[in-house]
């Protein structure tokens, strides 16, 4: 039997009900970030002709970005589903152990273990996916603000000759 204290049993459903909240707040990012990743390959698409040498690489890298957002979005999505399982299962677990003591209370409590553990390795993964997606991020902006860059100072020289 779990526990006649029911801020226990309220602390087994809160851990994962929390982290299922957390994940379902990361996709919704992570939504925002893929459409906008998709949108600018689309952009970059349209614009392959005008892309200097340098720019070139931007649609390698943004391609890139939406394969990975697209990964990134399958753990999280993994991880809100299992947080939710483990939730479901520790409030089972709970229930089954009020009513009758015995090893079918234990069953429900293991499920939600494993599942809890296999969000919380999904949310992770997920999370370094984001990081790895704001570095390609980051290098893309590098490329077009030097793009823009080159091309006023290029300007710029036209205009003073």
């Amino acid at each position: 039997m779990l526990s006649t204290n029911p801020f226990i049993v309220l602390s087994y459903v809160s851990g994962p009900a929390i982290l299922t909240n957390a994940a379902a707040l990361l996709l919704l990012s992570t939504s925002n970030r893929f459409a906008r990743a998709i949108d600018r390959s689309r952009q970059l698409a349209r614009d392959v002709q005008t892309l200097s040498e340098s720019g070139r690489a931007e649609p390698a890298i943004a391609a890139r970005r939406v394969k990975l957002i697209a990964r990134t979005l399958t753990s999280l999505y993994l991880s809100a589903a299992t947080f939710a399982v483990a939730t479901l299962m520790s409030v089972l677990g709970a229930v089954i152990a009020g009513a009758a003591a015995g090893p079918a209370a234990d069953i429900p409590i293991i499920v939600a273990l494993f599942c809890g553990l296999i969000g919380f390795a999904a949310i992770v993964v997920g999370a370094v996916g984001l990081v790895i997606e704001s570095r390609l991020a980051v290098r893309a902006l590098t490329h077009e603000t030097d793009e823009a860059l080159a091309q006023l100072a290029k300007t710029v020289r036209e205009q003073t000759k």
